[in-house]
């Protein structure tokens, strides 16, 4: 079978330009708007994405657990000055690898461009015990970078750039986070900068008294789980906790990154400065300070005018120092980092008190629009204005119910994890979310033209399509149960998701789903599985996935918890984790045989696969 290619012709420099434009995904969900989409794909289709002409090219193994999303730079320099088209992947042994993201020959010797190592990781089992959580599984066997880089292109043909990113590590007795840039073209170090700062306040951790009590950043208690926004000169970086060990907070730090050698800290900002009080009797958490910021390895969102928007988790709100459970609007100006404006759900406190974060979704920003879509642990979805989010005090344009309903008695909810993807098409807009042991729901944004509308609207609370494939549960395959008396946790945490279209052309849109096969992937590392919709209608049968090819090679290991695919120039590339044994003990440990880390590729399939 021939493999399809885009052909170009001799022609005009113009015209070659727009046959065969590139895609790069320099970023965490594609964009700054967070939408999770690429709208120039030109190769995968509805048509072709089938068990004979796709399924999975290659794969390349590396020294660690992949939670950052792969990107891809096309038309790279390469050490040698050769244009290669680079995918760039982070582990949580500290590494970042620069690989040929086209060079799908398995038994490549030269398919990894360079590797770079910033510093020994974190044994898991030191870090949850150095901070009171011995027990703790949210991150296993190593902790080093989780966050998605983000990549600035500085010129020249081929392109060089630099790759920022972050780095936790424990030299001697004490933590630190670091920002590195790294040159894009040999993974040379270019910088590092130790990220540090304080800000006043007397929330948990704070010293001295009154005014002048001062909370410091504690790298310690600190996870960079988001991925980095590098908006024009300005690079963001937010941070949350590690399994609600305290004493922590939600931070973002805002570097000046113009002089990649010398970045400069211009603005910290803290969610909850005077947050402080007990454990909560029940989990044995802290309730109060917090507000992380995490959204499920989502990036926090900009607009055209370098505002910067982000979600919460749990903590305290008080609408004037503390902003737990909150959409919250930055802005570096007058001197720092300042909060314009927030929006808090009216049941703030029921959310925090039985941890249903809002902080567990990210947010996109709706395309050529003010409006902004985001969900949380409670499984609903919010309609934002993002010129008035109404300081704490407004409700959202609209809200509804994705998942089953929660049930606070028993701490059970159906959560909604990283943001929603959007398509944007004529006359219309589909918004794609797939919570946890729940549908993939395709959702349908028609204009609002009534007089004070907001330009755009939710058709219908109901999904406008759901697909038949379900969100792994307990008793799975057999029907799921949602009983408003369950009282066992919930299996976690539903489909990462990516969209790639050819702009709005039917029969061009597919969602790809990064998910867990058939177990919860909460305590413990599972085998994944991707699959591919149409995206016009995901109630169809699912147009592909990674476990029905009838090919076993076509498998894609295990799950890579919170990281979507990256879809670029005919290509899904997808992270998958190391598998695991669980000692008696409860210690993860590599197994010792079956499934290393590694960036999997997938693609049209030519003749002799």
């Amino acid at each position: 079978m021939r493999r399809r290619v885009v052909v170009c012709p001799i022609m005009s420099a113009i015209f070659i330009h727009l046959l065969c434009a590139q895609v790069d995904v320099l970023t965490q969900h594609g964009n700054n708007a967070r939408t999770g989409a690429n709208l120039n794909e030109k190769q995968l289709t509805v048509a072709h994405v089938n068990n004979n002409e796709f399924g999975k090219l290659a794969y390349r193994i590396v020294d660690g657990n992949i939670y950052a999303q792969p990107l891809i730079v096309t038309n790279a320099k390469d050490p040698s000055g050769a244009a290669k088209t680079m995918a760039v992947v982070a582990t949580e042994n500290n590494s970042v690898y620069s690989f040929n993201a086209e060079d799908t020959n398995q038994a490549s010797t030269t398919a990894q461009i360079w590797q770079r190592n910033l510093g020994p990781s974190i044994d898991y089992q030191t870090m949850y015990s150095d901070i009171g959580k011995p027990d703790c599984t949210d991150i296993t066997l190593q902790i080093g970078i989780t966050g998605t880089p983000a990549i600035a292109l500085t010129g020249g043909s081929p392109r060089t750039g630099v790759v920022w990113v972050t780095a936790k590590t424990k030299p001697g007795s004490q933590y630190a986070y670091t920002l590195h840039a790294l040159d894009l073209a040999t993974g040379n170090l270019v910088s590092s900068t130790p990220i540090q700062g304080q800000v006043n306040g007397q929330g948990l951790g704070s010293t001295g008294t009154g005014a002048s009590a001062t909370i410091a950043f504690n790298p310690k208690y600190q996870l960079n789980r988001p991925g980095l926004l590098l908006s024009g000169n300005l690079l963001y970086i937010a941070f949350g906790g590690h399994c609600d060990a305290g004493p922590y907070h939600g931070w973002v730090f805002a570097y000046d990154v113009s002089n990649p050698k010398a970045p400069k800290n211009v603005g910290v900002f803290c969610t909850t400065l005077n947050g402080k009080g007990p454990l909560d009797p029940q989990r044995h958490v802290y309730i109060e300070g917090m507000g992380g910021i995490w959204m499920s390895g989502q990036g926090p969102a900009t607009d055209d005018n370098g505002n910067v928007f982000l979600t919460t988790g749990n903590g305290t709100y008080n609408g004037t120092t503390d902003y737990g459970d909150s959409v919250v609007k930055l802005k570096v100006g007058g001197g720092g980092l300042r909060i314009l404006d927030w929006f808090t759900p009216a049941n703030q406190d029921l959310l925090k008190d039985k941890d249903y974060d809002l902080g567990s979704g990210g947010i996109a920003l709706v395309p050529n629009s003010h409006l902004a879509v985001t969900g949380g642990k409670e499984g609903r979805m919010y309609l934002l204005d993002q010129a008035n989010l109404g300081k704490g005090t407004k409700p959202s344009l609209h809200s509804f119910q994705v998942t089953p309903d929660p049930v606070p008695a028993n701490f059970v909810g159906y959560n909604i994890h990283g943001a929603p993807v959007i398509w944007p098409r004529n006359g219309e807009m589909f918004v794609y979310v797939m919570g946890e042991e729940d549908r993939l729901k395709q959702y349908r944004l028609i204009p609002d033209t009534a007089p004070g509308g907001a330009g755009w609207k939710f058709e219908s609370d109901a999904p406008f399509k759901m697909s038949q494939e379900v969100a792994p549960y307990p008793g799975y395959p057999n029907p799921p149960v949602y009983s408003p008396t369950r009282a066992d946790s919930t299996w976690m945490p539903g489909g990462f998701l990516t969209l790639s279209a050819n702009g709005a052309t039917d029969g061009t849109g597919i969602v790809w789903v990064n998910m867990p096969f058939e177990a919860n992937a909460n305590p413990r590392v599972v085998r994944g599985v991707l699959r591919a919709f149409d995206a016009n209608d995901v109630s169809k049968r699912e147009i592909w996935d990674s476990q029905g090819t009838g090919r076993n090679n076509d498998s894609l290991g295990q799950f890579a918890k919170f990281c979507p695919p990256t879809v670029a120039n005919g290509k899904v590339y997808v992270a998958t984790f190391q598998q695991e044994t669980v000692l008696p003990t409860g210690t993860h440990i590599k197994a010792n045989i079956g499934d290393q880390p590694a960036l999997v590729i997938y693609g049209l399939l030519g003749a002799g696969h």
